[in-house]
């Protein structure tokens, strides 16, 4: 699109708050532009400043000739992606990494630091990729090339939320009560047809109970993904909850998954690899809700809403208060939070203490003394990915994950604001989304990852979240006029693809194959720890109950080594 100052933009976009937006602009809200003229408008007028004052989920690139200058932006948590390449000649830029590498002048080098963090699951190296010469603009940032100078900037930051202090609690239920409603409307389409995915848990339940009272006559088709083979997990009933919630709206058409099936990609993980151009970052989850997707693009729905970052907003468990009590000398109002914790969640003294108490109280170089100890020396983060050792020793990489403050895999420290964005700006799986976003021809969106409920989420204080030994209490609060008691009173967590041991004995001679072909490849074989794989799949539990004391080993450990070494084999050009 070409502007009024001749300017040139390019945009992948869908905003939020048009009307405020336009009336900022000075943009008469009668006229009803669309959401590429809008952003054409808040680019003239608001320059560099732009994206950081829209809503909504975009990403664009604003070319001035002029002044040779290039603007590329994205929104504030990175639901739309954009990688550029710059050398002294040329810019490339495009919203998947395929259409970047398309371009035999975009360099197919690979980063192995970035490596190592893909397989270790290392967040918050949010602008480098798995591709050395290849960026992504990060999220919530710009970047700016000018004159062969690139300058890249972050609009929103832990620093940049502001806090949310209100008088009374029932304050903080009424904002998140109109925040949450304005963001699933505003993901709702004007006409075509509405689909969501359902689970018994509070994310999924909120956006669908919400979604059903603003579409008013119109109806909206919710899908219950359940399991599609034995399995021997005491797991909690979810279709029982999803079924509560779409009983009590007339307006919801529900129906439940169970298929059971193996796609082309679970036996060659490298058939994926020219798509995605780059491996899968879950196990066995995209197989298993794959069945869901065919049955919304079957119903010819035009948008399908999730809930799928509500954990890290709304519904954020909350931290126990343990270590700031005993900081201060406070150990009865700490005995006070564990018998409390006990009652409301109905758990073990023994249980609280092992689970919740000493790890945050814990000094944390005993922490990684200890893993260490029980890991016979070697990194912590050994322990669930098969990676080499020598390779990650090869990079430096303790000291790389040290920096990150991520020497522990999954464990939350430091600053919670700090931890909880890291994961609402997650990138590598949404590079995977990226390059399955044409494979449908809906559009998937999550109100849980609104930019308005995700700043009022991060800035409200911890104890309107965990309250006398109750977590998620906002969330259990705020859901009461919308969601049905028996999904607010469960503290148990549902299970997604509980029989993935009836699904990967299924494969087992295909990942014999695959670890065969990795171990073939010089690349693949220096970065992958093949024995361990070759460990791991000659003791490979023959019924699923044993699987159960092992899954995370036999499960995605094993996996998601065979999905990395196979990326790299493709990458390396292997064909044998």
């Amino acid at each position: 699109m070409e502007q009024s100052s001749g300017a040139v933009l390019v945009a992948d976009v869908r905003l939020d708050e048009r009307d405020d937006t336009m009336r900022a602009l000075g943009m008469a809200p009668a006229c009803r532009p669309d959401d590429l003229a809008i952003l054409a408008a808040a680019c003239e007028r608001w320059g560099d400043n732009a994206a950081a004052r829209l809503f909504g989920d975009f990403a664009f690139a604003l070319w001035d000739e002029r002044s040779g200058r290039l603007t590329l932006a994205r929104d504030a948590i990175g639901m739309r992606m954009l990688y550029y390449f710059v050398d002294r000649d040329m810019v490339v830029f495009a919203t998947t990494l395929r259409k970047m590498l398309a371009l035999p002048q975009v360099p197919r080098d690979l980063d192995e630091l970035a490596i190592g963090n893909f397989i270790t699951q290392t967040q918050g190296d949010v602008e480098r990729t798995l591709y050395r010469q290849i960026h992504r603009v990060p999220p919530g940032g710009t970047v700016v090339i000018e004159r062969g100078v690139v300058q890249v900037d972050r609009y929103w930051t832990p620093r940049s939320i502001a806090p949310v202090r209100y008088t009374h609690d029932e304050d903080y239920v009424d904002a998140a009560r109109e925040l949450l409603d304005r963001a699933v409307a505003s993901r709702l389409p004007s006409d075509g047809g509405v689909a969501a995915m359902l689970s018994g848990g509070f994310d999924s339940t909120a956006v669908v109970g919400t979604a059903a009272r603003l579409l008013g006559d119109r109806r909206i088709s919710a899908f219950t993904r359940i399991p599609g083979a034995a399995h021997p997990y005491d797991a909690l009933d979810e279709a029982g909850l999803a079924r509560q919630l779409a009983g009590g709206h007339a307006n919801i058409d529900w129906m439940t998954i169970d298929d059971d099936i193996q796609l082309p990609r679970d036996r060659e993980p490298e058939l994926e690899s020219p798509i995605l151009c780059m491996p899968r970052t879950g196990a066995f989850n995209p197989t298993w809700f794959r069945p869901l997707l065919d049955a919304v693009e079957q119903a010819g729905a035009r948008v399908l809403l999730d809930g799928g970052m509500g954990n890290m907003t709304l519904s954020w468990t909350g931290r126990p208060p343990y270590a700031d009590h005993v900081r201060h000398g406070r150990l009865i109002a700490a005995a006070r939070v564990v018998m409390d914790t006990r009652r409301a969640q109905r758990r073990s003294f023994s249980e609280i203490l092992r689970k919740d108490v000493i790890p945050v109280l814990e000094p944390r170089s005993l922490r990684l003394w200890r893993w260490r100890l029980h890991d016979g020396g070697e990194a912590a983060m050994l322990r669930h990915c098969a990676v080499a050792a020598d390779f990650l020793e090869s990079l430096d990489f303790e000291r790389h994950a040290r920096a990150l403050d991520q020497e522990l895999p999954f464990e939350l420290t430091g600053d919670i604001r700090a931890w909880r964005m890291k994961f609402i700006q997650a990138q590598y799986p949404r590079d995977v989304m990226a390059g399955n976003r044409h494979s449908f021809s809906f559009d998937q969106r999550d109100p849980m990852s609104d930019r308005r409920l995700a700043e009022f989420s991060l800035g409200v204080p911890n104890a309107q979240f965990f309250h006398k030994g109750e977590t998620r209490w906002l969330a259990r609060r705020v859901l009461a006029d919308r969601v049905p008691r028996d999904v607010l009173i469960e503290h148990r967590q549902g299970r997604q693809c509980p029989e993935w041991h009836h699904i990967a004995k299924r494969r087992r001679d295909a990942m014999a194959v695959s670890i065969e072909r990795i171990e073939r490849s010089p690349l693949a074989s220096r970065v992958i720890d093949v024995p361990r794989l070759k460990s791991l799949l000659d003791t490979f539990p023959e019924d699923a109950a044993t699987a159960m004391k092992s899954s995370v080993e036999h499960g995605p450990m094993l996996l998601r080594g065979i999905q990395m070494g196979s990326f790299l084999r493709w990458h390396e050009g292997g064909n044998d």
